[in-house]
């Protein structure tokens, strides 16, 4: 008899095709493993109890009215083999535009916030061009099938939707975290019923480390751009995307959810931790509001000998504080701990890519030549 344990575990996450239908199940194979660090998706059954008041102080029978399935997972951040997850978490990567050719072999992914998430068809002003492969019915689909092997059983959850995302790190390391929607979890699939072909893309995941980060910040301008005189050393820092997907079911979706989508505005706020108060000047940017910029950029090894390096930047147009701390925890240093809320630039920031025109754009440098989201 099998037993689950963590460290004989298998993950792996394939984005659904472009006509696919809500509710499908893709195969997940080669290159389709994912670096997972911990998992929390649970079952959730809604009943209806027996209130017929019929003499009895005590339930009768139950009807099942539903079944649910949410929670989150945690991935090491990777330089390659996370892509779909985070176009499906963000929304949105231009048909033609993605990934820009840099180099031969050489590719820069840009990932934008979408309006929305559910299934929505191709525009003409989302880089559709004569040539580019698109084909009639073809979607822009933010969902996929997520399969975790835990020995006992293969967990596959079906049409799996990100309803947040958060980007966090610190001397331990850099994570992604993404709390889930799947449609539904099965354990005794007919289509995944062996982990045995997934495989790390390019039998290596190439971790983004903590130490390959860069955090420059200053004020907000549409003339001067960020510079190496602008860098922050930080102890830790986070980002984190809200969707603010909505879970119901209707006449037609039976026992289970409709396809989810957004019911609120979606928020990007994110944190940053500097080990020693030396300045007060981002508390003078609290207090008068003023409107900040920021990048994240994190340059890992070079890509085989191009002279290029793979890179995660995280572009962040416009932020304001919500607050800032320096605590006196005792005879130590007094470090001090920064929360923003990202805005809509008024004006695209000087030095920014041109698709930074939300609250954020992620984008990913690496070998990979095909848009995730296609």
């Amino acid at each position: 008899m099998s037993i689950g344990a963590g460290f004989s575990s298998k993950t792996a996450w394939k984005k659904e095709a472009a006509q696919s239908d809500y509710g499908e199940v893709i195969e997940c194979g080669a290159n389709n493993q994912m670096p997972l660090i911990t998992e929390g998706l649970s079952r959730e059954i809604l009943k209806e109890l027996d209130n017929v008041i019929r003499y009895k102080a005590g339930y009768g029978p139950s009807d099942l009215v539903g079944k649910g399935v949410a929670g989150p997972v945690s991935f090491e951040a990777v330089y390659k083999g996370i892509e779909s997850l985070i176009v499906s978490g963000t929304g949105f990567s231009n048909y033609s535009g993605s990934p820009e050719t840099v180099d031969t072999g050489v590719y820069k992914h840009t990932f934008e916030l979408a309006n929305n998430l559910h299934t929505q068809s191709w525009q003409a002003g989302d880089g559709i061009l004569a040539g580019s492969g698109y084909l009639a019915g073809d979607n822009k689909v933010r969902r996929g099938t997520l399969c975790i092997d835990k020995s006992v059983s293969i967990w596959e959850l079906a049409s799996v939707m990100i309803n947040a995302m958060t980007i966090r790190g610190n001397s331990k390391g850099v994570q992604l975290e993404f709390d889930l929607i799947p449609y539904e979890l099965d354990r005794a699939s007919a289509v995944n019923t062996s982990s045995a072909a997934w495989s790390i893309p390019d039998d290596d995941w190439l971790s983004v480390l903590f130490g390959d980060l860069v955090l420059w910040i200053d004020d907000y301008s549409d003339s001067v751009p960020l510079t190496s005189d602008d860098a922050v050393g930080i102890t830790e820092f986070e980002v984190k995307l809200e969707n603010h997907l909505k879970v119901e079911r209707d006449s037609l979706s039976g026992l289970y959810i409709a396809e989810p989508r957004r019911e609120a505005k979606r928020l990007v706020t994110g944190s940053f931790t500097v080990p020693r108060y030396e300045s007060d000047d981002l508390l003078d940017k609290l207090a008068d509001q003023s409107a900040m910029m920021a990048m994240l950029r994190f340059t890992g090894s070079q890509i085989g000998a191009t002279g290029y390096y793979r890179t995660l930047w995280i572009w962040l147009p416009t932020i304001k504080f919500d607050k800032i701390d320096a605590p006196l925890g005792g005879p130590g240093l007094i470090p001090v701990a920064h929360t923003f809320t990202a805005e809509i630039p008024t004006a695209l920031p000087d030095g920014f890519p041109a698709e930074a025109t939300k609250e954020m754009v992620i984008q990913v440098q690496n070998d990979l030549d095909t848009n995730p989201l296609i």
